[in-house]
Formats: structure tokens, sequence, C-alpha cells
């Protein structure tokens, strides 16, 4: 599975000289990672072609079992390009804390995930993180976006996995199909949205639209999801993304001119990668 060895220093350099991007502004944004990711072993993995760093923890399964996967070994791209927005986005006082939370391996893969929708960003659109007071009562919402046209957005950013955890322990527990595959997911879709409703208070998406982008590594069952996504307080929860680092996504919505707003804010195209039927 290993395809070659490197360290991130000399990959952020290749990929700013792919990129076109200048020597010291790559330097600069090498510079912001923690000294651990600094110094953490990376190399090419010969699945995906990607070049991943190892940092992170595996995920627990019942029974003493883990499991390894991409939660422990990121892409480098995708470390670049979190850092590289932090820089911008984020206040220096807000940039330091979110380093140091970065540098821990229990949180870095949400850590990471809470940038996914804000990489692609326009530099047009000006962007507030975790704010206090435009949500309901005092929880923190994870993103305020301004566009320049249109209602400001409050965008909530979940990263899932226990979808994932039930899928692999039932595989582990000897759950398989027919011709030997793995199951079809059977978990609850609704804890996908989980915690969301409370974070929201009741408005109309003319005024502001309440979004939340779910990042699951497991396909989900359409009709489920929409059950799901029905269930919640439309007053509240104007629009649900499926998302993850590419630019497509699967939106779930009541509201078709909150939807196309907040597809074309977050630069993404509608996409049927992160569903599947049942019976069809």
């Amino acid at each position: 599975m290993v395809g070659g060895v490197a360290d991130l220093e000399s990959l952020f350099a290749s990929l700013g000289r792919y990129r076109g991007i200048p020597r010291d502004v790559v330097q600069g944004v090498f510079a912001l990672a923690p000294e651990s990711l600094q110094a953490c072993p990376c190399f090419l993995d010969r699945l995906t072609g990607l070049w991943r760093y190892d940092f992170g923890e595996p995920l627990d399964l019942p029974g003493g079992r883990v499991a390894v996967g991409t939660t422990m070994f990121q892409s480098v791209d995708v470390l670049y390009d979190v850092l590289s927005t932090a820089q911008r986005r984020l206040t220096p006082s807000q940039l330091s804390n979110y380093l140091v939370r970065l540098a821990d391996p229990n949180k870095h893969d949400d850590l990471l995930f809470e940038f996914a929708p804000i990489v692609r960003l326009g530099g047009s659109v000006s962007s507030t993180y975790e704010v206090v007071g435009f949500g309901n009562g005092n929880r923190t919402v994870d993103w305020l976006l301004r566009p320049e046209k249109g209602p400001p957005i409050l965008l909530d950013v979940k990263n899932r996995t226990k979808d994932l955890l039930q899928s692999l322990t039932a595989v582990q527990d000897g759950d398989r199909s027919a011709d030997g595959s793995a199951p079809i997911p059977s978990h609850d879709v609704s804890l996908l949205f989980a915690s969301v409703e409370r974070k929201f208070r009741s408005t109309s998406p003319t005024a502001m639209v309440q979004a939340v982008w779910v990042g699951t590594d497991l396909k989900q069952e359409e009709d489920d999801l929409k059950r799901a996504f029905a269930a919640l307080d439309a007053s509240r929860v104007h629009v649900a993304i499926l998302g993850d680092w590419r630019d497509d996504a699967y939106v779930l919505t009541n509201e078709t001119i909150a939807k196309e707003h907040t597809l074309a804010t977050l630069r993404v195209r509608e996409s049927r990668r992160f569903v599947f039927n049942r019976d069809r």
C-alpha cells in the first residue's frame, strides 16, 4: 500500500510548485503546522495515488478492536488547504487556539473537517469562525458566512463516524451479504442530524439561511435520509448537506432559493455520490 515516503516540508514544497504558489507563501503555511505535524511521516498511498501523513488515532470498535484508515492518514493536500485557509479566515487568537487543538491526534480529524465547506469560498465571502449569539441562545455555531448578495448563512459542520463504526462492527461480527460483500448499512440515519436543531433558532431563510454540513464515510439510504431530514424543525434547519473535500454534495431542503444560494456560496454542485436506494 505504500508507494514511497517523504517528509511533510518537501511535499508542501512540491505542492506549491505544482500549483504555482510562491515558495515563501508555502514556507509560511508549513511554519503554521504544529511541530508534531511537521515531523510526522508521510507516504504515497498506492490505492488512491494521494500523499498522506500519519497522524491521528484508529477508530475504537467493540471487543477491544480498532479500525485503521484514512481518519489516521489524511491527505497532505487537505492539510495544506486547511492551514492556508485558517491563516486567511481566522483572527490571530483564533488561529493560535485552532493550531493547538489541531495537534491533538484524537481531535485532528474533526478539526480538519470544520474547514471542508470553507476551503473553496470565494474571496468576496466574509466569514466568522465559532460565532455566538446568532444561533439558539449562547450556543456556538461553526461559521457565519456573509456573501456579497443574499442573506447570510449560519453553517454548522458535523463529522459523523458512528454509522461507520456500526457498519464495521457488523462486518467484523460476520454479517455479510449473500455474495460475501459487506452488508447494506442499517444504522439510525437520524444520528447524522443529532444536536443540529438546538443549535439554531426559528427564523426565515430570507433573513438568514441556517444550514448543516455533514461528513459521513458511508453512503446513506436516500428515503431514510429524507425522512430523517423531514423530522427536523424546518424553521430551524433550512438546508442539510452531505459533503466531503470535493466540490460535489447531496442536498436536502424545503427551500429551493435557500438551497441555490447555499450551493452558490459554497461553490459546490449537487451529486448523488453520497446516497443509495435500498430497493433499486
